[in-house]
């Protein structure tokens, strides 16, 4: 028995030594990666200007952070702007590294490969660090929203839910694709808490998460008053929808618009897209897939060359300031894109599909993450096995995103990569879930 107590104490020290090398080696990796990326130029994208001149569609979180750095570090803008990204970057990797694996009890293999999907993004083709564009915070808020919400999940960490609530608001406002994250995880604290949610503690926390969005649709707002002389949100994304409803659009289409301006507005747009081939419409294809590569490959010209131009210049030439034209060509696409799609709901449909089955690659993918997501959320309702609550969390969050960029813009790894490592966590629950299937 003695002895038996004596290789109990010397296990601790083992382990912790253990522990020790894997931090050390941790650490080792981001030194590389960051002095790798260093000095790897920045990179200036077709975006990147619009963020430097603080265009009005640029939503204010990454105007704002390139702003200050121009201002602060003007010649070395770009070694500080690469620098502090890859920073920030590397410390949300490390935060979401350490929570996940303490979370979900990752074997030191499942951990390395975990890292290695959340540093991928870092590398090409996306480079997020070093490109002067809104990933490079977008990514490392993602990443800490993620982590902290495990927190919240598992200890209830006042702390950490503080540090949640603004990592979420300054992520919105970097990328307003993710308005929706407070809502997803209000939705599965209530569902955890069940019975409970109503109490004072749990039901205060709800609130907060709840009024996020308005909290950032005022900023948005705000700050465009203060910039443009404006209180309106970042206008640009009904125009991102209406690329899709163009493209299955017909010229008769016009006759369900009621606003004259509107009408004048869709006539040019159409006119000037059916003349350059850019409708689904243009001509007989061999596939659906055909018809969705079309799509895809002129979204940019139908959204932003033609009904961005075109509407801007509309309101510009009647009298309008150019701040004004940017509101109301955003303002014409909000009146027009629900008639364009209602009047096409079948082919805007079968495009919305596709463009959703683009992002997953493939069908398969995309019926397995939502079977994933049906299941976690049932069993959730009976279960308080914390495996299923992150199986629910982590396909939530792949759902979500890939259905408002589907629907917004046309599914590019840009806009994806967020939760690529998420697919990898999702495999390791389910290998888990069936290992203890019993006490699941």
């Amino acid at each position: 028995m003695e002895y038996l107590y004596l290789v109990a104490k010397l296990k601790s020290p083992l382990d912790y030594f253990k522990k020790l090398n894997k931090q050390v080696l941790f650490y080792l990796i981001y030194g590389i990666t960051f002095m790798i990326l260093i000095f790897h130029e920045a990179i200036y994208t077709p975006d990147t200007a619009s963020y430097l001149i603080a265009e009005m569609y640029r939503s204010p979180g990454y105007v704002i952070f390139v702003k200050l750095f121009q201002f602060i570090f003007q010649g070395y803008f770009d070694l500080f702007t690469v620098g502090a990204q890859l920073i920030i970057g590397l410390f949300a990797v490390h935060v979401t590294l350490t929570k996940i694996s303490k979370t979900l009890k990752l074997h030191p293999i499942s951990e390395f490969i975990f890292l290695a999907l959340l540093i991928f993004p870092f590398f090409g083709p996306l480079y997020v660090a070093n490109n002067i564009c809104s990933e490079g915070l977008s990514y490392p808020f993602y990443l800490l929203v993620i982590a902290l919400s495990t927190d919240l999940f598992t200890n209830y960490n006042l702390k950490s839910f503080r540090y949640l609530l603004i990592t979420c608001i300054l992520l919105a406002l970097t990328r307003g694709q993710f308005i929706v994250l407070p809502i997803i995880i209000a939705v599965i604290y209530i569902i955890k808490n069940k019975a409970l949610a109503l109490k004072k503690f749990h039901l205060k926390n709800i609130l907060l998460l709840l009024l996020i969005p308005l909290v950032i649709t005022l900023m948005d707002k705000t700050y465009h008053k203060l910039k443009d002389g404006v209180f309106v949100t970042t206008p640009f994304s009904n125009l991102c929808m209406s690329g899709a409803a163009f493209y299955v659009s017909n010229a008769s289409d016009v006759l369900l618009i009621e606003n004259e301006d509107d009408k004048n507005i869709f006539n040019d747009c159409y006119g000037f897209i059916e003349e350059n081939g850019w409708l689904l419409s243009s001509k007989e294809r061999d596939s659906y897939t055909d018809y969705y590569n079309h799509f895809h490959k002129n979204l940019g010209n139908i959204c932003n060359y033609t009904v961005h131009r075109i509407g801007t210049k509309y309101f510009y030439d009647h009298g309008y300031s150019f701040v004004d034209s940017r509101v109301g060509i955003e303002n014409t696409c909000s009146n027009i894109v629900p008639i364009l799609i209602k009047n096409n709901f079948g082919k805007w449909i079968k495009l919305y599909y596709s463009n959703l089955v683009y992002g997953f690659k493939s069908q398969i993918l995309l019926f397995f993450i939502v079977l994933i997501f049906l299941f976690s959320g049932i069993k959730m309702l009976f279960s308080k096995n914390e495996f299923v609550l992150y199986l629910f969390l982590f396909s939530s969050l792949i759902l979500s995103n890939a259905m408002i960029v589907a629907y917004a813009s046309h599914s590019i790894m840009r806009y994806l990569f967020y939760n690529y490592s998420l697919y990898f966590l999702i495999f390791i629950i389910l290998l888990k879930l069936l290992k203890h299937g019993k006490k699941a």
